[in-house]
């Protein structure tokens, strides 16, 4: 079971490295808009957005 999860994390990773290296923008526009999904997603699970 747990080795199962762990080749998904695997691929996952190995995916979104991918798509990093091969995006369209630049690398500055990529880290922004990384970060302001990051945050998001934070403020999403801590509930710091609903108040």
């Amino acid at each position: 079971m747990i080795r199962n999860i762990r080749t998904a994390v695997k691929f996952f990773v190995y995916g979104m490295v991918a798509g990093l290296l091969f995006a369209p923008r630049s690398g500055d526009e990529t880290r922004k808009e990384l970060m302001n999904w990051v945050s998001s997603s934070v403020k999403g699970v801590t509930g710091d957005g609903n108040a």
